[in-house]
């Protein structure tokens, strides 16, 4: 079993380089994730059991699922696949429904709001077991952000079953402890690079290089960046990764944030009883934490963090933006290369270059069979 600490590494001619730990078996992955956070304790043991395998579901959601459905012009009929509402769904795939032209069909856990399927021109149908239901609705190609939640899941085991093509779209950094890929299906990929890392040791999978939907966004509202930048910098924290032990990724905040006087800002995910006790340390040590936290279109002041998206948007959006992580794997340290992250106290990140065409239409257009 890998954990976090260790390289995971793929040799092609004698060339080492940093590999997904499971390219091929799900279940292995779910394996390796579930000993991560059981080990951690991110999560605290839930008496009430999911009611979806995937475990994509919180406890005492509605049983079921429900098909969002809007009728298009087009002869198409794309079916989406959302397990949460998180900001990546909204921003890897309910972006594409503005530019469907056919009809849009959307599969989501019942009790998922989502505020892009209200409205008119939606209609909402409860399915116990939608498996029977997809295959009676004449689907041409299906997109999900993988199969390692349920709807996801559920969608690609239908879509091999039914040979229907499937996507999925890459919505954040790649590191080796991405899940795999479902088999047969294409990589909507925000780079070359990423999408030969995702696809490395697999030859069932095609990789279509779209751009990130959130940094071409973040390049088109804004530039320029802020009138008046803070000088005080904000480290980014990231204690719920699973990926890095807690003591490299708090060493490397407590570290920055005291040499530079920077702010401490909790990531999303830092609620459990160990995070906290993380933040108290961090008071009691004199670093100031930035509360309540702020997305990145709303911070004006440099960014850091050990690894993240959020680095790359601080640059798009024109924010001086590093990494910082002493003592890091070898596979932090590609994927600062990969993703042009610059380490602090050098240049800062570049702004990784945005192409003309918006990722979302390009999306839409592979979906449809138009690109």
């Amino acid at each position: 079993m890998w954990n976090a600490g260790s390289e995971p590494t793929i040799v092609e001619g004698g060339c080492r380089s940093m590999a997904l730990i499971h390219p091929r078996s799900l279940e292995r992955w779910q394996e390796w994730r579930s000993s991560r956070r059981r080990a951690r304790g991110i999560h605290r043991a839930v008496p009430a059991p999911l009611r979806r395998v995937a475990g994509g579901t919180e406890p005492g959601s509605p049983p079921g699922y429900l098909l969002h459905t809007r009728e298009g012009d087009g002869s198409e009929r794309v079916l989406l696949g959302v397990d949460t509402s998180s900001d990546t769904t909204r921003g890897g795939l309910l972006v594409a429904l503005s530019y469907l032209h056919g009809t849009a069909l959307v599969l989501t856990p019942a009790g998922l709001d989502l505020p892009e399927l209200s409205g008119p021109d939606w209609e909402h149908e409860h399915l116990e077991d939608p498996r029977a239901t997809l295959d009676q609705l004449g689907i041409s190609s299906a997109l999900t952000l993988g199969w390692h939640l349920d709807v996801g899941r559920l969608i690609h085991e239908w879509t091999l079953a039914s040979d229907v093509p499937s996507a999925v779209v890459q919505h954040d950094v790649l590191s080796p402890f991405a899940p795999p890929l479902p088999p047969r299906t294409t990589f909507l990929a925000w780079s070359e690079a990423d999408g030969d890392f995702q696809r490395a040791g697999r030859d069932d999978v095609e990789v279509r290089v779209v751009g990130s939907q959130r940094l071409w966004q973040a390049a088109h509202a804004n530039s320029e960046g802020p009138e008046v930048l803070e000088d005080r910098p904000v480290f980014l924290g990231q204690l719920a990764s699973i990926e890095l032990p807690r003591r490299l990724t708090l060493g490397a905040a407590h570290a920055y944030c005291r040499s530079l006087d920077a702010l401490y800002q909790p990531g999303p995910e830092e609620t459990d009883r160990l995070s906290r006790a993380a933040h108290a340390l961090l008071r009691r040590r004199g670093v100031e934490l930035q509360l309540p936290p702020l997305p990145v279109a709303r911070l004006e002041r440099p960014v850091v963090a050990v690894y993240s998206a959020d680095v790359l948007e601080a640059a798009v959006r024109g924010l001086p933006a590093w990494v910082h992580g002493p003592r890091m794997p070898s596979w932090v340290h590609e994927q600062w290369e990969r993703y042009g992250m610059r380490r602090s106290g050098g240049e800062p990140t570049p702004a990784p270059p945005q192409d003309a065409d918006e990722p979302a239409r390009l999306i839409a257009q592979i979906l449809e069979g138009t690109a």
